[in-house]
């Protein structure tokens, strides 16, 4: 055999070179090509980090914005807002992401994620599953670096939570309110309480803009910002229960809002509520908040009567020992076999369901409850992405929305939401929500969207689970929209 760490160019006699020994030779130079070219892809990788995508801008917005605040004496400001599913670390499992290899290890995709963050610099950064204990050791310090003030929240106990961060060259540092809410512990309406403990939380924050040399001298009431974020219960018979977090958080909103117009602190609350909602633009949860007055029929009203029937374990609602957060993440149930009853409904997404008296009206009592709350929410993405994307902007669905934002080994597709918040009138029964265009949003709500970051395709995206190296780092895709604000 030749040694690999012979000189390459050793003079060996005419009969020593025999067949065997090319061959020899030739391999060891495609081993050395071989290696040479792995290290420059690696290299190639470590310089690239991540799948940098653009902001796909609004075609034809800038000549109109530019008229509109020559027309009204307006002046506005730029604001970015992302809202990002980090992945917690907690939930990470090796048969979960085969693909993954040390992409996974937080100490490669913390850094990831903080060039992620760097790089699309929102001014507004919306996170979930973030664990507790990296928050505390990692993410306040590395967001603090880059001139960010944050927020965290997570239910007692729980390993991961929610966070809310702002630009404090933008934003005043100290917050004018900071809401948490533990969704399991308040009642929907009258009586309509949680179906099971799902330790899902949502985080609320109102924001006044900083008077700095980098805007222009403007009244002495600017506008200010609510910003909301959730996780919302993962389950796949989780509807009913994700549409009654929805209405809680929808309501405390509302009540925020009213409080903080009388304050008089400011003119206007800008509105926007983000995070990952565990439900397609198809689903009732996404129904019940952005189609007023809701009114379910076929399958979305199949599926969350349906939902209504299901009996969670012992072990889910907390009289057994459950120490690990592992149902919190897309495709985990830890409803064990042993401790779940009979009769149990087998297709959480039903195309009919035959529901009983109780079940109905049940759903129907939430309903009616979504439709007194006097807000509603309109997905930005869903309001102007066919306009710079028409490709990604399905017809099917509602809203003509992105494929997705979660890929995973059994699934993919879009979970996550920047929601602008506006005012509904309830009385009012001609004002359908269904009628949204972007124009009208923009002007009722003192706002433009200038820009989308891209969203991949379906078939844009690897054949393999992210996290991975130089791709993402989280099995969902962060989500930002590039807007102008009236102040």
């Amino acid at each position: 055999m030749i040694n690999a760490s012979e000189p390459k160019h050793q003079k060996l006699p005419r009969d020593k070179i025999t067949p065997e020994y090319i061959a020899q030779i030739r391999a060891l130079r495609r081993e050395r090509h071989e290696r040479e070219q792995r290290e420059l892809e690696l290299k190639q990788i470590r310089t690239k980090f991540f799948i940098k995508r653009p902001i796909l801008y609004v075609p034809n917005k800038q000549e109109q914005r530019q008229q509109q605040k020559v027309a009204h004496d307006n002046q506005f400001i730029n604001i970015k807002i992302m809202t990002y599913n980090t992945l917690a670390q907690t939930l990470i499992r090796r048969t979960t992401f085969p693909d993954s290899d040390d992409a996974i290890k937080w100490h490669n995709r913390s850094k990831v994620l903080m060039r992620e963050i760097k790089y699309y610099h929102s001014d507004i950064l919306c996170l979930q599953e973030v664990d507790k204990i990296q928050w505390e050791r990692f993410w306040a310090e590395a967001l603090a670096e880059v001139d960010y003030k944050g927020e965290f929240f997570t239910y007692p106990g729980k390993v991961h939570g929610v966070a809310i961060a702002w630009n404090t060259e933008i934003f005043d540092e100290n917050p004018v309110d900071v809401i948490p809410l533990i969704l399991d512990k308040i009642i929907a309406g009258d009586n309509i309480r949680t179906s099971t403990r799902t330790r899902s939380v949502a985080l609320i924050v109102a924001l006044k803009f900083k008077q700095t040399h980098t805007q222009p001298s403007i009244s002495d009431k600017p506008n200010g910002i609510i910003v909301a974020t959730t996780h919302l219960f993962w389950h796949l018979f989780g509807t009913f229960e994700r549409t009654r977090q929805c209405y809680i958080i929808l309501e405390k909103l509302h009540h925020i809002r009213q409080r903080l117009i009388h304050s008089g602190l400011c003119k206007y609350w800008y509105t926007f509520w983000t995070g990952d909602f565990n439900s397609q633009p198809c689903d009732p949860p996404y129904l019940s908040i952005t189609e007023k007055p809701i009114k379910l029929t076929g399958r979305p009203k199949a599926i969350i009567e349906c939902s209504t029937s299901y009996q969670y374990s012992k072990r889910r609602n907390g009289e057994l020992s459950n120490k690990s957060d592992s149902s919190d993440s897309e495709g985990n149930n830890d409803d064990e076999e042993d401790s779940i009853p009979d009769n149990q409904p087998t297709e959480p997404r039903p195309y009919t369901y035959v529901a009983t008296p109780e079940q109905s009206t049940l759903v129907q009592k939430l309903l009616d409850l979504h439709n007194r709350v006097p807000l509603k929410a309109v997905s930005l993405y869903g309001l102007g992405y066919h306009l710079v994307h028409p490709e990604n902007s399905n017809p099917s669905t509602t809203n003509s929305e992105p494929q997705l934002s979660h890929i995973s080994l059994k699934w993919e597709g879009l979970l996550d939401y920047i929601f602008l918040v506006k005012p509904w009138d309830p009385t009012n029964s001609e004002e359908s929500s269904n009628q949204d265009i972007i124009e009208n949003v923009e002007r009722d709500c003192h706002l433009h969207i200038k820009g989308y970051l891209k969203m991949p395709l379906a078939e844009e995206m690897p054949h393999h689970t992210e996290p991975h190296t130089g791709e993402y780092p989280s099995d969902h895709l962060a989500m930002m929209c590039d807007l102008e604000l009236e102040l």
